[in-house]
């Protein structure tokens, strides 16, 4: 079976639609108020919603495709087929993302090269329910050439299937 590459939609990603949706609405209010109001002094206010909400487009899709990007990157690591095995070391609470009142988890693993130089790979954050059953199980870090600069874990390879009732 194919290894799935798992897409993080966090905050980036909603904040990129509902940015781009807000902005493109003000651009279509915008233009249509400037075009209607156009003989009249107040076509300025057309203008003004036009210009917010192009920044706010623009915002948007910056963060879209941001995310867009990672997501392929991620696809080709593991289409290009070259991982390694590492152990998972640490299952933590990301601290600096917070939904609804609770921080995803994410899962850090470890890989020891020939030359005995330690690498730690960390995973994208979790999101659902994550139990320490994954520590020191292997997990497949997919790699491109040996620099380790970019890689994808397939962290959700080890995770159990959870069902909530």
């Amino acid at each position: 079976m194919e290894p799935k590459v798992a897409g993080d939609k966090g905050a980036v990603f909603i904040l990129g639609i509902v940015y781009a949706l807000l902005g493109g609405i003000f651009v279509v209010v915008g233009v249509i108020l400037a075009a209607v109001l156009y003989k009249q002094e107040a076509r300025m206010v057309g203008i003004i919603f036009a210009s917010i909400g192009s920044v706010f487009l623009i915002l948007g899709i910056i963060l879209l495709v941001l995310r867009t990007r990672k997501k392929k990157i991620a696809e080709r690591l593991v289409d290009g087929g070259k991982y390694l095995w590492a152990e998972v070391i640490e299952l933590a609470p990301n601290y600096n993302v917070r939904v609804n009142n609770r921080h995803p988890y994410v899962a850090r693993a470890r890989y020891v090269d020939g030359n005995g130089t330690v690498h730690i790979f960390k995973s994208h954050n979790l999101y659902g329910y994550v139990d320490e059953s994954v520590l020191h199980q292997q997990v497949k870090v997919y790699i491109k050439d040996n620099s380790f600069k970019k890689y994808y874990m397939d962290i959700e390879g080890v995770l159990p299937k959870v069902e909530e009732h």
